[in-house]
C-alpha cells in the first residue's frame, strides 16, 4: 500500500508529471503551512519548495510523518532540529541547475547596468532617444562573488571567461577549480567589499549569515557599487539597504529575492525605489531546472520507500 504522499507548490502544468509517478498522491498548488494543515493530517511524506513552512509548529500536527523532501537547494525553511528529534529524514536537491541561477545573475546585471527596462519603457511610448541611458560596460570591471559554491563558481566562470571581468571571491571553503580561471583570485571580505564594482551574493542562509549585508558591510563598499542577490532575501538587512539606496550608495540594486517574500508589504518601500530591479524569485525557474527538481525529489522518495540510503539526505540532523 502506497504511503500518504503530499506534494505542495505544484503548478498545474506539472500535475500530470507528479500524478504519473505517484497516482494516489495529494497535490496542492499552494505551499505547505497553517492554511492547509487541516487537509494534511494523515501525511507520511511531504514534498514542497521554498515557500512551504516545514516548521516544528506545523510538523507537530502530523503524527504519521516519515519523510520531508524539499525540491530546492536551500533548506532554511525546514526545522532540522525538530526532524532530528523525531528521527525523520529530510532530503533536498543540491544542484538542480546552478548554471540557470548564474545566468539570471547576468540577466539582472545587464538589465540594470544597460538600462534595458528604462529603454524598453521609453520606446513603448514612441521615444527613441538614448539621452540619459548611458550604461556600464562589464569588461575589466571587478565583480566580487561572496560564496563560491556551485552557483557562485558558475558566476565566476561566466564573469571571467565570458565578460573578461576581474573576479574577487570570498568563501571560508575555497573551490580549487577556480584557480584555473585567469582573472580570479580569493581575497578577504574586507578587500572584496572595498574594491568590487559589482557584488553578487551566493551564500546559504544560516543564523550566521542572516543580514550578512548590513549597515557596517555596506559602509565598506564603494559608492556607486552594484549589488545583486539571487540567494536568500534575509542575507540583506532591508532597512539598512533602503537607507543606503536613498543616500546614493548604490549605482544599481538587482534582486531576485527579498527579505519578506511571504508579506511583501514589509518590503514595499524597497520595491518602489528607483534604480532597483526585483524579480519574483525566478532565477531557478527554467524548463531544465524544474524537471530536475522533480526528478531528484522523486529519487529521494523512492530511495526512502525502498529502504535505501537517501543520496541527498540533509546531513547533520
Amino acid at each position: 500500500m502506497q504511503p500518504k504522499i503530499y506534494f505542495f507548490e505544484v503548478e498545474k502544468i506539472d500535475t500530470k508529471l507528479v500524478r504519473r509517478k505517484y497516482p494516489q498522491a495529494k497535490i496542492f498548488t499552494e505551499p505547505f503551512g497553517k492554511k492547509i494543515l487541516a487537509k494534511c493530517g494523515d501525511a507520511e511524506i511531504l514534498c514542497g519548495m521554498v515557500h512551504s513552512d516545514f516548521s516544528a509548529a506545523n510538523l507537530k500536527a502530523l503524527p504519521n510523518l516519515k519523510l520531508v523532501v524539499t525540491r530546492t537547494a536551500g533548506y532554511d525553511h525546514l526545522d532540522l532540529k525538530y526532524l532530528a528529534e523525531r528521527k525523520i529524514p529530510a532530503a533536498f536537491v543540491p544542484d538542480y541547475g546552478s548554471h540557470a541561477i548564474a545566468e539570471h545573475v547576468f540577466a539582472l546585471l545587464l538589465s540594470s547596468c544597460r538600462n534595458v527596462l528604462e529603454g524598453e519603457e521609453r520606446t513603448a511610448h514612441d521615444n527613441f532617444s538614448w539621452e540619459g541611458l548611458r550604461g556600464m560596460a562589464l569588461k575589466n570591471r571587478t565583480i566580487g562573488v561572496i560564496g563560491t559554491g556551485r552557483i557562485g563558481a558558475q558566476v565566476c566562470r561566466i564573469a571571467s571567461d565570458g565578460f573578461l571581468m576581474k573576479v574577487l571571491g570570498f568563501d571560508k571553503f575555497k573551490n580549487p577549480e577556480l584557480k584555473k580561471l585567469k582573472n580570479f583570485r580569493y581575497t578577504s571580505l574586507n578587500f572584496l567589499l572595498k574594491n568590487a564594482d559589482i557584488i553578487s551574493l551566493h551564500l546559504p542562509l544560516f543564523p550566521t549569515t542572516e543580514h550578512f549585508i548590513n549597515a557596517k558591510t555596506i559602509a565598506q563598499m564603494k559608492t556607486g557599487v552594484v549589488l545583486i542577490n539571487t540567494a536568500r532575501g534575509k542575507l540583506i538587512d532591508t532597512p539598512a539597504l533602503v537607507k543606503a539606496i536613498k543616500k546614493g550608495k548604490f549605482c544599481r540594486v538587482a534582486l531576485d529575492v527579498v527579505e519578506h517574500e511571504d508579506n511583501l508589504r514589509e518590503d514595499r518601500e524597497l520595491l518602489h525605489l528607483p534604480h532597483v530591479i526585483i524579480t519574483p524569485h525566478v532565477a531557478f525557474y527554467t524548463d531544465q531546472t524544474t524537471d530536475k527538481m522533480y526528478a531528484e525529489g522523486f529519487r529521494s522518495i523512492d530511495e526512502f520507500l525502498k529502504h535505501k540510503k537517501i543520496t541527498h539526505q540533509i546531513v547533520g540532523h
